[in-house]
């Protein structure tokens, strides 16, 4: 366990130390000086290249009988630089010794951070805002905290030295631009059998769908009354057109009518047996025959035909 805090420790002695603002606890405790938890802050590298990622890390160090690491709340920012993700926090608990990690990985690619010319500390140094560590109490309002300090950090240029007295002498700029060739895509069946195999599908399935369609449309359309060989034109015409009608589509009441309406127009006094035959059929309990229907039709017409 002594082996594992000196080592912890080791390893944070470069880190910038956190400004105190914590009570002092008299009877001790595992962080020495009576303080109940330290902070440590590092970057890595504190001189890069432009574009090229940091790492930021902040360490507390709490003595876990006077602190419950779980209340513990962090803020960090580190303009111009973003974060590329989420921090990661690790967790090291040892006795009453607890270490929290929080790590970020951040780059600025920005303006701000593109180096000038000449170097200045203004445009290639930057200091970031000191980390706020804060004991929550239960209700969440801070109790007390700490700062912990981020050490400088300094963008250099990708460009060298060589490279850029060249420019400042030609003032042009030789651009070296390498493209890797792109491979032939490669198919499990050809586009070509593929189109033409879909153009045939969709005209036999429109072929199917015009087949179905006229199938239905003939099944459902209204269907035409056959011409009647009479050409309804007196009323007696028009008694015998209904009369066949009727009998065709087998409706008896519609027949019983027709019957009675012919016997009208036939009257009494120009065919006084036909009259009686079609009341019988009108007003008889069976229904007439299909031939005594024809046949009586046919005595009408010729009654219509020569009224002597």
């Amino acid at each position: 366990m002594k082996r594992v805090l000196l080592t912890l420790a080791a390893a944070l002695a470069c880190a910038a130390p956190a400004a105190a603002e914590l009570p002092l606890i008299k009877q001790g405790t595992s962080m020495g000086e009576g303080m109940p938890l330290k902070a440590y802050a590092s970057i890595t590298p504190t001189v890069h290249l432009f574009g090229d990622s940091i790492t930021a890390k902040l360490a507390v160090l709490a003595d876990t009988k006077f602190v419950d690491p779980r209340r513990l709340r962090v803020q960090a920012a580190f303009p111009p630089y973003e974060a590329t993700r989420a921090p990661t926090v690790l967790r090291v608990h040892i006795g009453r010794f607890q270490q929290i990690t929080w790590t970020w990985t951040l780059r600025c690619i920005t303006s701000p951070c593109v180096p000038r010319t000449p170097p200045s500390d203004k445009y290639h140094v930057f200091r970031f805002p000191p980390a706020r560590i804060e004991y929550l109490k239960l209700n969440r309002a801070p109790a007390y905290g700490i700062n912990a300090s981020w050490p400088p950090v300094e963008v250099l240029s990708q460009v060298s030295p060589g490279v850029a007295a060249f420019l400042a002498k030609t003032k042009r700029l030789n651009w070296r631009l390498g493209v890797t060739p792109v491979a032939a895509p490669t198919y499990r069946v050809s586009p070509t059998v593929v189109f033409w195999l879909a153009l045939g599908a969709a005209v036999l399935f429109g072929l199917v769908a015009l087949v179905l369609g006229t199938r239905w449309y003939m099944r459902v359309r209204p269907r035409r009354a056959p011409a009647t060989a009479i050409e309804p034109g007196t009323p007696l015409e028009r008694a015998l057109a209904v009369l066949r009608y009727a009998h065709e589509h087998g409706d008896e009441t519609l027949q019983r009518k027709a019957f009675e309406r012919v016997a009208g127009e036939l009257g009494e006094e120009t065919a006084d047996d036909l009259t009686r035959v079609a009341r019988e059929l009108a007003w008889s309990q069976r229904t007439p025959a299909d031939d005594e229907v024809e046949e009586f039709a046919e005595q009408a017409r010729e009654t219509q035909e020569d009224p002597a």
